[in-house]
């Protein structure tokens, strides 16, 4: 009692620790560069920025501390325990906004059988386009590097055709990659949103192998849309990341949803009554 008295006095109090990224020197040196970059950015200016992200769903989990009432000798009655279960299923949650407007959501579903099939012929297609327009590319910068050479002795350079020279290839997993990024969400839903927005529209993305895939780029350019990434594991800056958790709240509110079909629903309808005065 006279270490918590004392403790007390120094105007200490038991709390939970403050959660921030885990940050490399290399993360560290970026993030600053970043900030100083944009340290004259008015609200006005940020206001053109439509902020988007992810976050993962899991059922049966409700968000926030449990409390309830009872005695001890009650510890392990079912209606005072609060069970856990392993492989609880969850699914990924997408979402953008701007300071004046709401934009679309998306939920993640697994890949079919069909839809990987599908992707793999559009990749096999555009891939037999891309290929001789970045062959001629590299030839013509293969040459005039070595003309440059006074000793162009060695190995003349082969074309490769692979993933360092510019092929379209997908890892493999269930997971979502640049393909299924582009085709349900970049081309479907954000660059029409970016454009109803304004041409002054912003789209900040983080560097996550889905968003930072050199085929994206692409398409913000031919839609004439600007982006800007993010610093890598750099969620604190990211405006739209206090939106999740307040969503967690208002969707476990009557207790955490039993079945992905109930999740997807209160999801929809937590995003859909989003208020702009909150966001």
């Amino acid at each position: 009692m006279t270490v918590w008295r004392i403790l007390r006095a120094a105007g200490m109090k038991k709390t939970k620790p403050t959660r921030k990224p885990g940050l490399t020197e290399r993360m560290r040196k970026e993030r600053l560069e970043f900030c100083l970059r944009y340290q004259h950015w008015t609200l006005e200016d940020w206001k053109q920025v439509i902020w988007s992200d992810e976050t993962s769903v899991v059922l049966n989990h409700r968000r926030g501390g449990y409390r309830v009432w009872r005695t001890p000798a009650e510890k392990f009655v079912k209606s005072a325990i609060r069970e856990r279960w392993k492989g609880y299923a969850e699914f990924q949650f997408w979402g953008c906004f701007t300071y004046d407007s709401k934009g679309p959501c998306h939920i993640w579903h697994p890949e079919t059988a069909q839809e990987r099939k599908k992707a793999e012929e559009d990749l096999k297609a555009l891939n037999a386009e891309l290929e001789p327009i970045l062959r001629e590319e590299w030839e013509l910068e293969s040459k005039m590097k070595r003309l440059k050479l006074r000793n162009t002795g060695g190995r003349v350079p082969q074309w490769k055709w692979d993933a360092k020279h510019g092929k379209l290839t997908r890892r493999e997993g269930s997971g979502v990659d640049w393909y299924r990024y582009q085709k349900e969400i970049l081309i479907p839903k954000l660059i029409p949103y970016a454009k109803e927005c304004g041409q002054d529209a912003i789209v900040q993305e983080d560097l996550a192998p889905s968003h930072a895939h050199h085929a994206q780029r692409a398409i913000f350019e031919a839609a004439g849309v600007a982006r800007l990434l993010w610093c890598p594991n750099s969620p604190d800056l990211n405006m739209i990341e206090p939106c999740w958790p307040h969503l967690k709240r208002e969707t476990t509110k009557k207790g955490a949803p039993k079945s992905k079909r109930e999740a997807e629903e209160v999801w929809k309808k937590a995003w859909a009554t989003l208020e702009q005065a909150k966001i």
